[in-house]
């Protein structure tokens, strides 16, 4: 295909796309890997010294902070990046508005969290926790808006980067606040030093990487049409980390620290991998919003061989953790949260749901259908609003996995309506050979009497068989994937 209408200094050539695309999921990838896993090793340091409850107080407010700061940014970050990584010349001009709005909701958002605290029967740990958590949001705005430049401009490193020191810094001054004898308002202010030190780091960067460099041209933005363009990205925005959230939310009033603290260690080992999930996707968002506007062709057989690929990664996680749920979690986090594994094997099949759902929100902003990528969210969030207040109160921790599981259930299954109705890719081969293969993976995970490694590694070793003996995978497969990411001739 001709692409003689492509100016060459506005955008990468062909030659350029699979190099990007594996520096970016890579920088991404490995940015959320670095992130995860601190954090993981974090609620594990706070599950063990502060005990359940202290889990539970602690993952409200970094609930809360969560939500907090996608109302601070309006959703702009998601339309920008799109926008930008299309017109890399309006770059300098939306820094500005982007960041001076941000600053403006960040401060309004405080506000409201300390109204929150006044409305609402808080205890008090956790009053005083939304009062400093707030402070941290303005410093937030400076890291968003830089970032979405990072992102706009397919530099992902420069993202990993900040991710990895700022979250190392993280870890590194908690563990000193819990070996003190600090509590949870004490981790809390290591949030609010090291988000300012994130703040600095990501200007000192965007002065350094020429993202801003000439040539700019100076784009004239009316306030009300950017905000009105916004509105259904903040409503993704915000319905995301709800689905995410939400949940935790919902036990911190339904249920108490104490559910929410054994539904939380179950949770976050799950969140691992969903955090990998949408880092997958949102490391490919600007690469296959620039092939949808460049080459059709590439961009629809990337987002299939995305697809496939990673229910394939995805998948044998989910079978070969519900086998071994009890030894993993006694591992992590000790012999009082035993029922925190049985949760957990209920809990993980929302992650290959997930992947769905991004894969399929993802594409549908890729394409301008907003609406229908919202309604995705909705039924999501209305399941989850629905089902789990009175699921937790019949099973506990257990009936609140189950709900959030039902919930994504809906989620994805409107999804794959919404890529069948849109003619979007969905096609994913052999199918059935990759069912077999999850299913078999799964009962040797449960059943074989070895100690967990050995038989996650023998689980895992048979699904790979499998897929390899029903044609999941192939030689080709790898092949075409290498083209489609490497070679400008890729059919």
């Amino acid at each position: 295909m001709s692409e003689s209408a492509v100016p060459a200094t506005a955008e990468p050539t062909h030659h350029h796309t699979g190099r990007r695309v594996l520096v970016n999921t890579g920088a991404l990838t490995s940015a959320s890997l670095w992130r995860i896993g601190m954090s993981f090793i974090l609620q594990v340091l706070i599950a063990r010294r502060l005990g359940v409850d202290g889990l539970g107080h602690y993952t409200i407010a970094l609930a809360y902070l969560n939500v907090s700061q996608v109302i601070a940014e309006l959703g702009l970050p998601t339309l920008l990046v799109r926008d930008l990584a299309q017109h890399p010349t309006h770059r300098r001009s939306y820094f500005r508005w982007l960041l001076g709005i941000q600053l403006v909701t960040s401060v309004l958002t405080w506000m409201g969290l300390i109204t929150l605290t006044f409305v609402l029967p808080f205890a008090p740990v956790t009053a005083m926790s939304l009062w400093l958590v707030g402070a941290s949001l303005p410093l937030y705005a400076i890291t968003s808006a830089s970032e979405t430049l990072f992102q706009a401009g397919e530099r992902m490193e420069l993202v990993m980067g900040v991710e990895v020191l700022v979250n190392t810094l993280i870890l590194v001054f908690s563990i000193g606040v819990l070996w003190s004898g600090g509590n949870e308002l004490m981790l809390i202010a290591v949030i609010i030093v090291t988000q300012a030190i994130s703040a600095l780091l990501c200007l000192v960067l965007l002065a350094r990487s020429r993202i801003l460099a000439a040539p700019q041209e100076h784009v004239h933005v009316q306030l009300e049409s950017l905000l009105r363009r916004t509105m259904p990205f903040f409503g993704l925005s915000l319905s995301d980390v709800l689905l995410q959230r939400l949940d935790i939310l919902l036990l911190s009033f339904v249920a108490g620290p104490t559910v929410t603290g054994i539904y939380s260690a179950a949770y976050n080992v799950v969140r691992v991998l969903m955090k990998l999930i949408q880092s997958f996707w949102k490391a490919l968002y600007p690469t296959l919003s620039r092939l949808h506007r460049q080459t059709r062709e590439r961009y629809d057989r990337l987002s299939a061989l995305s697809l496939r690929f990673g229910l394939v990664a995805v998948l044998p996680v989910a079978a070969i953790g519900f086998g071994v749920a009890p030894e993993l979690l006694n591992l992590l986090f000790g012999g009082d949260y035993g029922a925190s594994a049985r949760a957990y094997q209920i809990l993980i099949w929302a992650a290959p749901l997930f992947l769905i759902e991004v894969y399929a929100t993802t594409l549908l902003m890729i394409e301008h259908q907003l609406r229908a990528s919202l309604w995705i969210s909705v039924v999501h969030i209305l399941g989850t609003v629905l089902l789990l207040p009175p699921l937790t109160q019949l099973l506990g921790a257990n009936g609140a996995a189950l709900a959030v599981v039902l919930a994504g259930s809906l989620g994805s299954a409107l999804s794959l309506y919404l890529l069948h109705k849109m003619r979007l890719p969905l096609r994913v081969k052999r199918f059935w050979g990759l069912g077999i293969a999850t299913v078999a993976a799964g009962l040797v995970a449960f059943f074989l009497p070895a100690f967990w490694l050995a038989t996650a590694a023998l689980a895992a070793t048979v699904y790979l068989v499998l897929c390899w003996a029903t044609g999941v995978l192939t030689v080709g497969d790898f092949q075409t994937l290498r083209r489609t990411l490497l070679s400008s001739e890729a059919k």
